[in-house]
């Protein structure tokens, strides 16, 4: 079945009191189909600027849907989870200079691999929902909740964590999830005790990080997922997060038994783990019986791989959280601690002006995903209460 071109549009004019005024001069992509149905394709001009008009025929919510899910999953089983051992094998100074290469090669490129969703940030899904008059964000008036996640892939990462950036963290009044490898290296419990202790979150970052469990046969996947049980018990952990962000709709469907929540689908994901791969949106929802916790900020692997600089990183982290929290979405931003990655000086730096830039602005608040998991369907709840 051949998957329906998208237009991407430019938002020109909206009137104030549209839900979609948030949107004013973005960029967007949208099925022309949708277009057509709604009328909008007579709003175009000759260079795709998009008038939205007072009023719009009903847009179907399936229509929402479908776009969300153009490029949700992993369709294509990358090269790292179909070798006879383990990627990890491969040092991992070596994964990075490849990485390094790949993305400096690509990076002036992105319309290859960044078509939809676009790079570094694409709301399409957030803006056609909010067309189509659906039920607002929960987040729309504010304040819009910040999340901080490190995904912990070595010993040095869980020893980097507790020692560099919860201190960090603890000063500006946040707390962060730490997603971590139960079967792929020798945990040290202790640091891990610490870093619950001081009122931060555990999670789980997979199996073995060998980028296998998205794809295996279903008595496999389970396997791998009771791996992690004691690890579940212990820290009372209800999200997961899968390595190298590879998902598919088999893991989504087998993570629910497990947990109350995934966090694997970036809003935009650039280069990797592949080429156009993201949900466009911000907001949390449901998929496979789970919920969805975007990662919608660009990742610090991500920005690495194409070459930004620690401040660069940084002021792409403030752009896009600022359109964010416009949009009624959640600021969920992916580090790495190991000194490759987030756990050196400069990286650190970045960081620190990250969370003082949102801690002075009454726009964002400090959350978990548990607090953001009730702030978004606390109305659905109410309902089946009743």
């Amino acid at each position: 079945m051949e998957i329906e071109r998208l237009i991407p549009v430019r938002i020109r004019e909206v009137p104030a009191d549209s839900p979609v005024a948030w949107a004013k001069g973005m960029q967007v992509s949208l099925p022309r189909s949708t277009l057509e149905k709604a009328g909008l394709i007579d709003d175009l001009d000759a260079n795709d600027n998009l008038t939205i008009p007072a009023e719009i025929p009903p847009i179907n919510p399936r229509d929402v849907q479908d776009l969300r899910s153009r490029a949700a999953y992993t369709r294509r089983q990358p090269v790292s989870s179909r070798l006879p051992v383990s990627y990890q094998m491969v040092p991992a100074r070596l994964r990075s200079l490849i990485a390094l290469v790949m993305g400096r090669w690509k990076r002036r490129r992105p319309e290859r691999w960044a078509t939809f969703p676009r790079w570094p940030l694409d709301l399409s899904v957030d803006f056609l929902s909010d067309l189509c008059g659906s039920e607002p964000s929960p987040f729309r008036s504010g304040p819009t909740p910040v999340l901080l996640s490190h995904d912990l892939d070595s010993p040095e990462g869980l020893k980097n964590v507790v020692r560099k950036f919860l201190e960090l963290e603890e000063k500006v009044g946040a707390r962060s999830s730490s997603y971590i490898v139960p079967c792929g290296w020798p945990i040290d419990y202790g640091l891990l005790d610490e870093l619950k202790d001081r009122g931060h979150e555990v999670g789980i970052h997979g199996y073995d990080h060998a980028n296998r469990t998205a794809f295996c046969d279903p008595d496999q996947q389970r396997e791998r997922l009771e791996g992690a049980s004691e690890l579940i018990q212990r820290y009372d952990i209800i999200g997961y997060r899968s390595p190298s962000l590879l998902r598919t709709p088999s893991l989504l469907k087998s993570l629910r038994e497990f947990y109350r929540y995934d966090t694997s689908i970036p809003t935009s994901g650039g280069l990797f783990p592949v080429p156009n791969n993201g949900c466009s949106s911000a907001r949390p929802f449901q998929i496979e019986g789970i919920v969805e916790i975007p990662i919608s900020l660009p990742r610090d692997g991500s920005l690495k791989a194409l070459g930004y600089s620690p401040d660069e990183s940084l002021q792409f982290w403030i752009r896009c959280g600022e359109a964010i929290s416009r949009s009624g979405g959640v600021v969920v931003l992916l580090t790495h601690c190991e000194a490759r990655f987030s756990g050196n000086a400069p990286a650190l730096d970045a960081y620190r002006h990250f969370l003082e830039h949102v801690s002075g602005s009454n726009r964002y608040l400090w959350s978990t995903p548990g607090e953001v998991l009730e702030r978004a369907f606390e109305k659905t709840r109410v309902n089946r209460a009743s």
